[in-house]
Protein backbone atom coordinates (compact mmCIF):
# COMPACT_ATOMS: atom_id res chain seq x y z
CA UNK A 1 0.00 0.00 0.00
CA UNK A 2 1.56 3.54 -1.26
CA UNK A 3 1.81 5.83 2.41
CA UNK A 4 -1.00 8.80 1.39
CA UNK A 5 0.06 11.71 -0.91
CA UNK A 6 1.80 14.80 1.26
CA UNK A 7 -1.06 17.67 2.07
CA UNK A 8 0.23 21.36 1.20
CA UNK A 9 -3.07 24.04 2.40
CA UNK A 10 -3.19 27.40 2.87
CA UNK A 11 -6.33 29.51 3.45
CA UNK A 12 -7.77 32.13 1.10
CA UNK A 13 -10.56 34.60 1.51
CA UNK A 14 -11.77 37.64 0.63
CA UNK A 15 -11.77 41.20 2.30
CA UNK A 16 -15.17 42.19 3.66
CA UNK A 17 -15.34 46.13 2.63
CA UNK A 18 -13.80 45.87 -1.07
CA UNK A 19 -13.28 41.97 -1.84
CA UNK A 20 -10.14 41.79 -2.82
CA UNK A 21 -8.55 37.96 -2.11
CA UNK A 22 -6.86 37.68 0.87
CA UNK A 23 -4.06 34.91 1.95
CA UNK A 24 -3.50 34.25 6.14
CA UNK A 25 0.29 34.63 6.28
CA UNK A 26 2.69 32.72 8.38
CA UNK A 27 2.65 36.52 10.39
CA UNK A 28 -0.66 35.67 11.68
CA UNK A 29 -2.15 38.68 9.87
CA UNK A 30 -3.79 38.55 6.14
CA UNK A 31 -1.98 39.41 2.93
CA UNK A 32 -2.65 40.29 -0.86
CA UNK A 33 0.25 37.97 -2.03
CA UNK A 34 0.27 34.49 -1.89
CA UNK A 35 3.64 33.99 -1.31
CA UNK A 36 3.50 35.29 1.88
CA UNK A 37 0.48 32.74 3.00
CA UNK A 38 1.17 30.33 6.21
CA UNK A 39 1.75 26.67 4.58
CA UNK A 40 0.38 23.75 6.58
CA UNK A 41 0.96 20.10 5.74
CA UNK A 42 -0.94 17.85 8.41
CA UNK A 43 -4.43 17.63 9.66
CA UNK A 44 -4.01 19.37 12.51
CA UNK A 45 -2.81 22.20 10.95
CA UNK A 46 -5.65 22.10 8.25
CA UNK A 47 -7.65 22.20 11.34
CA UNK A 48 -5.96 25.10 13.00
CA UNK A 49 -6.50 27.74 9.50
CA UNK A 50 -9.92 26.29 8.96
CA UNK A 51 -10.35 27.62 12.95
CA UNK A 52 -8.57 30.65 12.18
CA UNK A 53 -10.78 31.33 8.88
CA UNK A 54 -13.99 30.66 10.90
CA UNK A 55 -12.86 33.56 13.65
CA UNK A 56 -12.16 35.99 11.22
CA UNK A 57 -15.65 35.21 9.56
CA UNK A 58 -17.33 35.48 12.37
CA UNK A 59 -15.59 38.82 13.48
CA UNK A 60 -16.96 40.52 9.63
CA UNK A 61 -13.03 40.41 8.88
CA UNK A 62 -13.28 38.29 5.68
CA UNK A 63 -15.90 36.49 3.63
CA UNK A 64 -15.90 33.24 1.32
CA UNK A 65 -13.22 31.25 3.73
CA UNK A 66 -11.35 28.25 1.92
CA UNK A 67 -8.91 26.29 3.01
CA UNK A 68 -7.40 25.27 -0.14
CA UNK A 69 -4.80 22.97 -2.14
CA UNK A 70 -0.91 24.38 -2.90
CA UNK A 71 2.55 23.89 -3.61
CA UNK A 72 5.21 24.97 -2.13
CA UNK A 73 7.74 24.20 -4.86
CA UNK A 74 10.14 27.47 -4.11
CA UNK A 75 7.33 30.06 -3.61
CA UNK A 76 4.10 29.19 -2.31
CA UNK A 77 1.37 28.99 -5.10
CA UNK A 78 -2.60 27.95 -5.45
CA UNK A 79 -2.77 24.47 -7.29
CA UNK A 80 -6.27 25.03 -8.45
CA UNK A 81 -6.43 27.19 -11.51
CA UNK A 82 -9.44 28.91 -10.17
CA UNK A 83 -6.97 30.09 -7.31
CA UNK A 84 -4.02 31.25 -9.49
CA UNK A 85 -6.38 33.36 -10.95
CA UNK A 86 -7.71 34.58 -7.88
CA UNK A 87 -4.05 35.65 -6.67
CA UNK A 88 -2.91 37.04 -9.91
CA UNK A 89 -6.33 39.54 -10.77
CA UNK A 90 -8.50 39.12 -14.10
CA UNK A 91 -7.82 37.40 -17.27
CA UNK A 92 -9.08 39.76 -19.64
CA UNK A 93 -6.77 42.75 -18.67
CA UNK A 94 -3.42 42.04 -17.88
CA UNK A 95 -2.69 45.64 -17.19
CA UNK A 96 -4.64 44.77 -14.01
CA UNK A 97 -2.78 41.51 -12.83
CA UNK A 98 -0.86 41.76 -9.85
CA UNK A 99 2.03 39.49 -8.33
CA UNK A 100 1.57 37.05 -7.01
CA UNK A 101 4.15 38.49 -4.31
CA UNK A 102 4.90 41.86 -2.68
CA UNK A 103 8.61 41.70 -4.78
CA UNK A 104 6.80 41.28 -8.16
CA UNK A 105 8.18 38.16 -9.10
Amino acid sequence: MAPPKPISKILTANRLTNGETLFYAASGTWSAFVTEAKIVTTQEGVDELTKIGADAYAANQVIDVNVIDATADGDIKPKDIREIIRATGPTVRLDLNKSMSPAGK
